[in-house]
This record gives structure tokens, sequence and C-alpha cells, in this order.
């Protein structure tokens, strides 16, 4: 099923001690997005708004990816390519998707968004399946 295949989580804010959370004050805001989790890959990506602006259009056989939003709001596009199942969620800063093996993904900004992408693996060029049935 589709719904596990991803998941959206929104961090909360608080100033109490949590392994993954926001705190925000007059100075700014931190965001702790992994205590002890083993991370391989780093990348921040920009995203503006455009009818045909994508990020994605692919998916992975072995590799599970994060998403952190800082800020902006995105359409995120899934299918299960097991299924064929389909789905448009939005998604807004503060929140994080996980995606998971067989579930194809792209990212359409709604307003200008920042992006942080992150894994436990390094890159594999061979995991990267190009996807175009959204």
């Amino acid at each position: 099923m589709l719904k596990d295949k991803f998941k959206i989580e929104t961090l909360p804010i608080t100033k109490d001690f949590l392994r993954e959370k926001r705190y925000i004050d007059e100075r700014g805001e931190l965001v702790l997005l992994a205590d002890g989790d083993e991370i391989r890959h780093i990348t921040y990506f920009t995203l503006n708004p455009g009818k045909d602006f994508f990020r994605g259009g692919h998916f992975h056989r072995k590799k599970t990816e994060k998403f952190y939003v800082v800020s902006g709001k995105l359409n995120i596009h899934v299918v299960d390519v097991d299924t064929k199942e389909k789905d448009v969620i939005e998604i807004i800063a503060g929140q994080r998707v996980t995606i998971y093996p067989f579930c194809a993904h792209k990212f359409q900004a709604i307003t200008e968004s920042h992006v942080i992408e992150y894994y436990a693996s390094a890159y594999d060029i061979d995991d990267d399946i190009r996807f175009t049935d959204f």
C-alpha cells in the first residue's frame, strides 16, 4: 500500500531535550534532524514554483531517503511502484518526509522552498530508477 511507502512527520517545537526537534526563539531557529543516525549523504536544494519545475522523478530499490523542509510549501507526488497507487501531498516548513524503497517521488514547489535531503548510504547511480508515470 502507498501509505506504507512514505511517512510525513512534523518535528515538535520545544525547549525540551529531544533527539529530533525544532527550537525557535528570538535568535532564530535550531533544528535537530538526527542524533545517533548514520548519515553518509546530505544535499541541500531549493525549488521555485513553476509549472514544469520539479526535483526527483525516480524511485529506489534499496535506499530510504529523508527530506526536511526548511522553508516554503511543496507538493510531493508519490506513486507505489508495485501497486501504481498515486497521491499528491502538500508539505510545509518543519515537516520531514521519509521515502522508502519502491516509492516513486517528485517535488513541485507551491512557494519558494528550501529542503535538506539525507540518508545513510553513499549515492548509488544504479539505485536511481527514472519514473515518469506520475
